[in-house]
């Protein structure tokens, strides 16, 4: 938009507790008709469903466009559910935002776009989205100077590529971008690094790619690259990637160019689940490459991922002891989304419960959830209970990290926690975020409290286990 002499405004609703007043102010500065781009993931649908009928009324010849990953995969359900909304777009949006803009703005109609959903009389007409942007290194330069101006967001962080070759069963990352992998050239890359370590004062940048290994020839030359700049000389960084992409040589290289931390998505260590899901990788061979990243001297963090279809308990505390037995330096374990639009939507669509404009579907719906409210997980594997899977995730954070190495990390490893909740860099916004994060604290205490109590239920958690993790504290 900016790069064709276009007057964009956006606003960030984690940023803006109420965003409409920011709005009412923004588009007094634009002329008629207002249109609004509202990108939105499953986690925040019901949100931009409410904005779009908040927006509809104040400004009722304003034009609401719907993108994002969750609009590109369901465009009819968008369109039939939310009455506000004009258009939805599906895909990669840079190619023809601006097309879009020239037309509505000039009054033409915009039916004929590649990508474009939209209502005809009583049916949804939906046309066929463009390629994926092939060649990402033709965008323009990520506009940093519109974020700057907010101490509310943290910059230590880049994504250099797009897409990922692989096809795991609960990820949509492949919807949009055809699992074709897109990365930016090694000189644009450096650029961006050199100025969030500068310009930004950044020491350790996370690289967010899904998956940065796909390519071997890139990253030997990325590493060479920063190896030879004097602005990264003493930045470190860290990375996800899939055990299956990792060569010996290269993470060596990458350690010794300041690549510290790596992120791996493990799942689950059961291995039928692990080839029902898509994951190529089998425990043993997982357990090899930690062993060989310690060795190097890696900070190794994983994830793991309950409520798989035919997961047992059993299944999930080996998840536990895994981690525990390769001492990983930070775990989150999660319940499993089914997102529209991945293979595990399609195989379960009779199994899935999906609360009003997906309100449920969190990956952390245990932490995130109020004690008091019930949680309600999207997908249950067959002979478990709602009950069971929330006193399993709660006892599997209290096993994992209740251990004297454990709580001697998080109060000693610099950036421990960032992966998880980062509470920003300035004093000041620490200090507004600090009633939440007491909140915050409380309510996960509390959870615990119950969880001990869930010993006098059947589908609780069992005495004879907590008093094993107790015992253990010092091992």
């Amino acid at each position: 938009m900016r790069e064709n002499h276009i007057k964009a405004s956006f606003v960030d609703q984690q940023i803006y507790k109420n965003v409409l007043p920011k709005i009412s102010e923004i588009v007094s500065k634009h002329s008629k008709p207002y249109i609004f781009c509202i990108s939105t993931l499953t986690e925040a649908y019901s949100e931009a469903v409410r904005l779009s009928y908040k927006l509809k009324k104040l400004y009722p010849d304003c034009i609401i466009i719907l993108g994002g990953i969750h609009p590109t995969v369901v465009p009819e359900e968008v369109l039939a559910e939310i009455e506000a909304c004009d258009y939805v777009f599906i895909g990669e949006g840079e190619l023809q935002i601006v097309n879009i803009y020239n037309k509505l703005k000039s009054g033409n109609d915009i039916q004929d776009i590649p990508g474009i959903a939209y209502r005809k009389g009583s049916e949804v007409v939906i046309n066929f989205a463009d390629e994926v942007v092939n060649n990402i290194n033709f965008l323009p330069e990520f506009p940093y100077d519109i974020f700057i101006p907010f101490s509310q967001y943290n910059f230590s962080h880049i994504i250099s590529s797009r897409g990922c070759p692989y096809n795991c069963t609960f990820c949509c990352v492949n919807f949009v971008g055809k699992r074709r992998y897109r990365y930016k050239n090694t000189e644009n890359t450096v650029k961006e690094l050199e100025f969030l370590a500068k310009d930004l004062k950044q020491k350790h940048i996370a690289f967010f790619d899904d998956n940065l290994l796909a390519n071997k020839k890139r990253i030997i030359e990325l590493c060479e690259f920063i190896g030879k700049s004097k602005i990264l000389k003493d930045v470190t960084y860290s990375f996800q990637a899939r055990v299956r992409d990792m060569n010996e040589d290269v993470l060596k290289l990458m350690f010794n160019t300041g690549f510290k931390t790596i992120f791996l998505g493990i799942e689950t260590v059961s291995p039928e689940i692990l080839k029902n899901i898509g994951k190529t990788e089998m425990p043993d061979e997982i357990s090899q490459a930690i062993f060989k990243l310690k060795e190097i001297g890696f900070r190794v963090m994983a994830n793991f991922i309950f409520c798989f279809p035919a997961e047992s308990r059993e299944i999930r505390m080996k998840c536990v002891d895994f981690s525990i037995k390769h001492d990983l330096d930070l775990v989150k374990f999660n319940n499993v989304v089914p997102y529209p639009g991945t293979v595990l939507y399609e195989q379960n669509k009779d199994k899935i419960k999906v609360k009003k404009y997906y309100s449920n579907f969190n990956s952390q719906e245990v932490l995130v959830r109020p004690f008091y409210k019930k949680p309600k997980f999207p997908l249950i594997p067959q002979n478990t209970s709602e009950y069971q899977i929330y006193n399993d995730i709660l006892f599997s954070y209290f096993k994992y990290y209740f251990r004297y190495r454990q709580i001697k990390k998080i109060f000693t490893q610099k950036g421990w926690g960032d992966l998880i909740l980062s509470t920003g860099d300035s004093f000041f916004i620490k200090i507004k975020k600090s009633p939440a994060l007491i909140f915050l604290g409380i309510d996960i205490f509390i959870k615990f409290v119950l969880m001990f109590l869930s010993v006098f239920k059947r589908d609780g958690v069992k005495i004879k286990e907590l008093l094993m993790v107790f015992r253990e504290f010092f091992k």
